[in-house]
């Protein structure tokens, strides 16, 4: 085996391996526009943006998972621990955005080490 070989071998490797941990991770971020985009939906009143929040984090509550430390060890949770206030609302004029900011933490498997990636996920919408 020559040292192209196992340089391209190296990669194809490595690439399979983020590949298998960022594709979870992106799915779950298309969970999470479908979220906000019902909101946006729902965004009429300017006086419901509150009940719209805590519907949008309901419907997130059974997405992906996080880690909490549980007696000092790290635990996965299911739910990205998103909370009503962590989405933004916003409106201007006749367009309404919802917006939300959020970490996921991954465990890479064989190093047992936390990885941290930060998303930044944004709908907007006409407003009814």
């Amino acid at each position: 085996m020559n040292l192209v070989n196992l340089t391209l071998l190296a990669a194809v490797v490595s690439g399979g391996y983020l590949l298998w941990v960022w594709v979870p991770l992106w799915l779950d971020d298309l969970d999470v526009r479908e979220a906000l985009a019902a909101a946006v939906g729902q965004l009429g009143d300017p006086n419901q943006d509150d009940r719209v929040r805590v519907l949008a984090a309901g419907r997130l509550a059974t997405v992906g998972s996080h880690w909490e430390e549980n007696d000092g060890r790290q635990v996965e949770v299911p739910g990205l621990n998103v909370r009503p206030e962590d989405i933004v609302i916003e409106r201007e004029g006749r367009l309404g955005r919802a917006s939300l900011d959020y970490d996921r933490t991954v465990k890479l498997k064989p190093l047992e080490r936390f990885w941290t990636i930060h998303f930044h996920t944004m709908r907007e919408g006409k407003l009814q």
